[in-house]
Formats: structure tokens, sequence, C-alpha cells
């Protein structure tokens, strides 16, 4: 018979230990205090370092925000180091690159002549009701394309581009009044003129639509040109102006004189005095010409407050072609018309919460990393 094993001895018990009634105290921590020789040595060196570091960091930041200095980001820069270092030791103020005139590049093409045609001084008629639009509507690059690109896939986009509905169908009056030959001839006839300014204002694709449609063509822009945005391309340059602020000149466009029931854009290129002609052409880098007191209309005061009110906008940062002319344009018609005709707009700003801010960040990280070095030692 199968004897069981004896039962384990249960676990033996054994009472908590008891608590202590009190905190021991914590160990003091012993510490060196500096003796004033070292106190005395690390002020007389923070005197020689703290703005040594200073002259430094601004000098890197002068460097870091000088075009030149980004030259070096371009595909060929290593072949060009010669031109490079005269300009980066250049100390003389940058005065921008300029969109309006041809650069020296093999792969360019020289924009276009940005004047107002020679139209028979006419007024301007009324806003059309649903007028016959010309078939096929003005398009720009509407004459041969220029194979004047650095790169093939550059040209090709633009091949592209120029050949979709969704970008034909939006009627981009930034783009048609510099890029297109039909809407120049258009403006010898006031009449077939008012009728255009319409047909970019009525497009068969809402508002909405064709300005996301403009946002994708500006990505893809900036994607298949690089190597023609970093060459300065004007065609590539002025195209991805163009994009950027087609709904701001859209609207310009589509201003009416109140007094007029007409165009103001019309208006302009029917009268005689092309000075209200010229505001524009702003948001396309295209600097103002001198003006005469024509300019003091209703329509210009409307027109510059529109800009001012885009710089001011979270889309301010997209046109920086307005950015560098709307600050001059601004000074010149209050000389013409009177003290504070146009919105003041601070654009130094506006460029220096896009692009500034980051350097005083990076200038104050150093004069802090400065500071731990000196004290760390």
């Amino acid at each position: 018979m199968f004897t069981p094993p004896p039962s384990p001895n249960p676990p033996e018990t054994r009472p908590p230990p008891s608590l202590p009634t009190t905190v021991p105290p914590l160990a003091p921590v012993v510490t060196s205090s500096p003796s004033k020789y070292k106190v005395a040595r690390r002020l007389r060196w923070s005197v020689l370092v703290v703005p040594f570091a200073l002259i430094i960091i601004a000098a890197t930041t002068r460097f870091l925000t000088h075009p030149a200095a980004f030259d070096l980001l371009i595909p060929g820069a290593e072949n060009k180091w010669d031109q490079w270092t005269e300009k980066i030791f250049d100390w003389s103020p940058h005065s921008g690159h300029s969109h309006s005139s041809p650069h020296n590049h093999p792969g360019t093409t020289s924009p276009p002549t940005l004047f107002r045609r020679a139209a028979t001084p006419t007024t301007a008629p009324p806003v059309p009701q649903n007028p016959t639009l010309p078939t096929p509507f003005p398009q720009p690059f509407d004459t041969t394309l220029s194979t004047n690109f650095s790169t093939t896939e550059c040209y090709n986009f633009f091949l592209n581009m120029t050949q979709t509905t969704p970008f034909r169908s939006c009627r981009p009056f930034s783009l048609l009044i510099t890029h297109s030959q039909a809407f120049q001839e258009a403006q010898n006839n006031i009449t077939e003129m008012n009728t255009d300014i319409w047909g970019t204002c009525n497009t068969d694709l809402s508002w909405d639509q064709c300005s996301i449609n403009m946002a994708w063509f500006v990505s893809a822009l900036q994607s298949s040109c690089v190597i023609d945005l970093g060459d300065q391309n004007a065609m590539a340059v002025d195209t991805l102006i163009a994009l950027q602020a087609y709904d701001l000149m859209r609207n310009a466009s589509c201003q009416v004189d109140t007094a007029t029931n007409a165009y103001c854009y019309v208006e302009s290129v029917g009268n005689s005095d092309p000075s209200s002609y010229w505001f524009y052409l702003l948001p396309l880098g295209q600097p103002l010409v001198g003006i005469t007191t024509g300019a003091c209309n209703e329509c210009t005061e409307q027109l510059m407050a529109m800009y001012a009110n885009a710089l001011a906008s979270s889309n301010g940062t997209l046109l920086g072609a307005l950015q560098q002319t709307y600050e001059n344009a601004a000074k010149t018609l209050d000389n013409a018309c009177g003290l504070n005709y146009a919105q003041t707009v601070n654009v130094s700003n506006v460029a220096l919460s896009r692009a500034g801010m980051p350097y005083v960040g990076i200038l104050l990280l150093g004069v802090f990393f400065a500071l731990f070095l000196l004290f760390a030692t």
C-alpha cells in the first residue's frame, strides 16, 4: 500500500521589519568654493572671450545670410571657387537678385519685356455680362516655348504644365500679363481686353480649385526645376513667382471701380497715362517706374491696400517679390498723392520673422555656449 510523503512544514513567518521612527539626515554635499584668484581669472577671461565670440558669431551669421554662401550648394560650384571667394568677402550691402534682368547663364532665357501696350486711349467699358470668350482663350507661353533650360526635366515640366486642363482652365492673370502674346495684343482693343479680364475672373473651375491647382504646380516646379532655380533661370524663377502670386493677382485683376463699374485694370490699360498700370507688376518683382498724379485714384489706393493686407497675412512669406517692391512703391505713391496715401507695411519685420529669427537664435546659443565653456573650466 502506497504511503504518501509527509506534508511539508508550513513556511516560517517572521515579523515585518520595524520602520525607523526618524529619517536619517542626508549627508551634506561637500563643495569647494572657488578661490578669489580663480573668480578674478574667470572674470578677466570673460571680458576677452565673450566679445570675441560675439564677433565671430556675427561674422558667421553675415556669411550665412549672404547669398554667395548658398552658391556652394549649387551643382558646379566647385568650379567657381575664385568667384565665390571674391563675393563672400565683399562687405558691401547686397541689393538682392533681380528677376527682371537677363541672367548670364547658358541655360537661361531673357524675361519678357514688361511694358504697357500702346492702346488707343479710351474709356473702359463696364464689366460685361456673360460675354462670349475667345476660342482659344489666351494662355501663358503661347509662342514657341524656349528650350533654354538647364535641365530636360524642367523643360518637360513646362511642356506638360502648359498643356494640362487644370492649368489652362484657371487662366492665371499673373502669367498672362507677362508671358502671353495674345493677351498683350488684346490690350490694343479695350473691348477685347475687357472680355479677357472677365474670363480670368470667371473660370470654369472654382476659385478654390484653381488655388489648389496652382499650389500643386508650385510644388511640382520646385521639385522638377531644382537646378534651374539654383541657376536663376529666368523662366523658372519668374514662373514660380507668378504661380505663388496667383490668388493675389486674380483679386487684383477682378477689382472693379465702384464709380464706373469698370475693371480697374482695364481702366489702367485704356488710360493715356500708364502710371496706374505699373502697380499691377509689383507682385512679380517689377520695380515701380516713374509715375504721375494720374496714379492717385481709388483703384490704385485699394490695390495697394490689397497688397498690404496680403503681405501681413499668413501667406505673406510666399510673396517675396512683392516684399522687395512694395515699400518703395508706397513711398513713391505717397510722394505723388500725399502722405499716408498707401498703407505702411514693415516688410523688414516680415522678412525677419521668416529668415532672420533663426540667426538670432544661433547668436544667443553661441553666447550661452561661450559662457558655458568659460565657467566650466
